[in-house]
């Protein structure tokens, strides 16, 4: 993500041209399911990207309120240190990006959508704003703008947001984006008490830089799940631009707010996801969250290069893992990894996490997250018990792909072979007294998937 530079003049230009330190998702695993996994559904290609124009002053949404086919919510939540990959002077940024796919499209797409953008970065002289973006001019029409700085992952001002675009800008079906550091499920006040442990949460905000990342506000998943669930209708995509939000302890706890969830296991590279190729996408009649899935893994595949000593110049080449999970098939799974687990013995936590593939290559973490749900549940699971639950996680996983490789910030090269796409949490030991440990015995994939009975 990139830093914004909205410049403001009289004249504005209109002429169009063809886009933590972290990693992205998507690409062609070298892993396979024990059993054959669910093919994905390719999506048209979109056309060529031209130049965006620079935004309006702003301006209060019309007072006739025409009801359109979806309304997609893009909340770039960047008062942290990704500010710079949202705009930048060689229009490179996320928001470049966004525009050039925007001007490729044709102009009956705009008009039957409303494409909104929340934008908040490290800047003490910009005011969190939200933006209205179209095809004609102005192409960027400021609809609100908070008149102070506001915590963007506070949940009250992502609802605000939420709400704004519900009674401005309603439409049959909605999509949402958040863009921000993304780090899993935990929530933020049990991490705070385990110094050697990072925050889990999505979104950061560090109040233009005032207060360390540690201490920044985050958003808890299951108080996101809320703001959404408030529409009074699933969206039709979730769409995580951050690292480590392909767990099966986010989705499941967004099934109730979302169909589909799109989100990485493991870091996504910094550049982000590709909204130039992305955004036609989004508003898609049909198959959209896995053409969204699709697309985002085909444009780092594309400049992949696998090599061991090579060290990316920038985000574009080291790989990416990207996959779709359909929510409407959680509570089936759920079910099915309950039974699955029916008189299974006690579990070697210590053993499972040295031998399960882990998608957390950082070095400086102390106690790792994200291991490779099918193979745990295969290692755990009686055999005929275990490829009874693969049809149901496949199902639940309609599209997943990998790049061989994938280059992290924090540790270089790995290997993703071996992997299968949800990431799932294993305790570092059965001690009932672990902050870490009580936080995951209250999450509602915990008690759905009958987890106790592993001691955990």
């Amino acid at each position: 993500m990139k830093k914004i530079l909205f410049h403001k003049s009289f004249y504005l230009t209109c002429v169009f041209v063809a886009c933590f330190i972290c990693f992205s998702c998507g690409g062609g695993n070298d892993s396979t399911f024990p059993s054959e996994p669910v093919k994905p559904i390719i999506p048209t290609e979109p056309s060529k990207p031209t130049n965006p124009s620079e935004p309006s002053h702003p301006t209060e949404p019309s007072n006739t309120i025409e009801k359109k086919h979806r309304t997609l919510i893009l909340y770039m939540a960047g008062d942290n240190s990704l500010s710079h990959f949202l705009q930048n002077d060689s229009q490179t940024g996320d928001i470049d990006e966004l525009l050039k796919g925007v001007a490729s499209m044709d102009a009956s797409v705009l008009e039957d959508n409303n494409l909104l953008v929340f934008i908040d970065k490290a800047d003490p002289d910009f005011l969190p704003t939200v933006w209205r973006v179209g095809k004609h001019e102005p192409v960027l029409q400021e609809v609100k703008q908070f008149e102070t700085d506001v915590v963007s992952s506070d949940p009250a001002i992502i609802q605000e947001v939420v709400d704004f675009a519900k009674n401005n800008y309603p439409a049959d079906s909605y999509g949402f984006v958040y863009w921000s550091h993304g780090d899993g499920w935990i929530p933020a006040k049990v991490s705070a008490v385990r110094s050697l442990t990072p925050f889990k949460y999505i979104g950061i905000d560090q109040q233009n830089g005032k207060i360390k990342s540690d201490d920044a506000v985050k958003t808890n998943i299951a108080d996101l799940a809320k703001v959404l669930e408030s529409v009074g209708q699933k969206f039709e995509f979730v769409l995580f631009d951050a690292c480590y939000m392909l767990s099966m302890e986010v989705a499941y706890e967004l099934r109730n707010c979302a169909k589909y969830v799109i989100a990485s296991p493991t870091e996504t590279p910094g550049t982000g996801a590709p909204y130039d190729t992305l955004v036609a996408a989004m508003l898609k009649d049909s198959d959209v969250a896995q053409a969204i899935g699709k697309l985002f893994y085909d444009y780092y595949a594309d400049r992949y290069d696998g090599d061991n000593n090579f060290v990316p110049s920038n985000n574009w080449h080291g790989g990416v893992a990207i996959g779709v999970v359909n929510c409407m098939k959680l509570d089936a799974l759920a079910e099915s990894t309950d039974k699955g687990l029916q008189g299974v013995a006690s579990v070697d936590n210590e053993v499972l996490r040295q031998s399960i593939f882990n998608y957390d290559r950082r070095p400086n973490v102390g106690l790792h997250y994200y291991f490779d749900m099918v193979n745990l549940m295969q290692a755990i699971m009686p055999a005929t018990a275990f490829y009874s639950w693969l049809k149901a996680y496949q199902e639940a996983l309609p599209y997943w792909q990998s790049t061989p490789k994938f280059f992290s910030s924090a540790r270089g090269w790995f290997s993703l072979e071996g992997s299968h796409g949800i990431s799932h949490y294993i305790p570092k030991k059965n001690d009932a007294s672990d902050t870490t440990d009580i936080a995951y015995r209250s999450t509602a994939w915990y008690k759905a998937a009958g987890l106790s009975k592993l001691g955990w």
